[in-house]
């Protein structure tokens, strides 16, 4: 299937590893010119040397710190100045930390906040003049199975996702007409540092040994293994190919059947 991607000018954020990393090679394994957005230099210069070794048409990094407002929208303008404009953006964010509700503090609402909403705002506010310039965009946020099926001890990222979704589904609605497609992945549990960390931290948390804590991780989830990255990137180049022109306002799960939700 031909996505075509060659001529799209994309930005990833959060892309230095795990699902952003994956979405951004799929991208540049389309032949799209592809820049990423993070804080790690060392991480990101390699990453730029992957994209373009994948076929990226050009491959840029850009610094930015989600958390600081500040960085966001002059990298964008740095993206649109080097590529001419912008036609997809995949918003990725770290994930809020885990742990029960009466554990967090109301400095980790506002973190959680402050890392995984509010830098979307921001970034759309500043990517979406340019897909409006060209009647043509693709906007695409990873979220979490957890705005599907809520899991313990996640009530941070699955209230602050769940906000996300409902931001997409707003600029979807706001948007079609001027051929720009908003929709989100919601990732269950994928082989990546973030699901590292989820399973260390029950560890830690509840004294599990390593399997035990993996097999609590994967017992709702029918495939009974943790997702390959590869094939999230997939699905992100899929919806942001002129072949996701008719798919917008959706939050699709990617969990190996975790959330049997319609």
């Amino acid at each position: 299937m031909q996505l075509g991607l060659e001529r799209k000018r994309a930005l990833v954020t959060a892309a230095s590893r795990g699902l952003g990393r994956a979405s951004a090679l799929a991208l540049a394994a389309e032949g799209a010119s592809v820049a990423v957005g993070g804080r790690d230099r060392a991480a990101m210069a390699e990453l730029v040397r992957e994209l373009k070794d994948a076929g990226a048409a050009s491959a840029i990094a850009v610094q930015m710190d989600l958390t600081d407002r500040a960085t966001l929208k002059p990298a964008v303008e740095e993206v649109v100045a080097e590529f001419g404009g912008l036609d997809i953006f995949v918003g990725n964010t770290g994930g809020p930390a885990a742990g029960p509700f009466l554990s967090v503090s109301r400095e980790g609402w506002e973190h959680a906040l402050n890392e995984s909403l509010l830098p979307m705002v921001d970034l759309c506010h500043a990517v979406l003049p340019h897909m409006q310039a060209n009647r043509w965009g693709r906007i695409i946020f990873v979220t979490t199975v957890g705005v599907k099926i809520v899991q313990p001890n996640m009530v941070l990222s699955d209230s602050v996702r769940l906000a996300v979704v409902g931001l997409a589904k707003s600029l979807s609605i706001e948007f079609a007409h001027e051929g720009i497609m908003v929709n989100c992945l919601c990732p269950g549990p994928f082989a990546t540092d973030r699901m590292e960390y989820l399973v260390q931290s029950s560890m830690d948390r509840d004294g599990l040994s390593r399997a035990d804590a993996e097999a609590l991780w994967l017992q709702e989830v029918p495939v009974g293994k943790f997702g390959d990255p590869n094939d999230f990137g997939a699905i992100v180049a899929t919806l942001a190919s002129e072949r996701g022109g008719f798919i917008t306002g959706t939050a699709i799960a990617l969990d190996g059947g975790k959330s049997r939700a319609y």
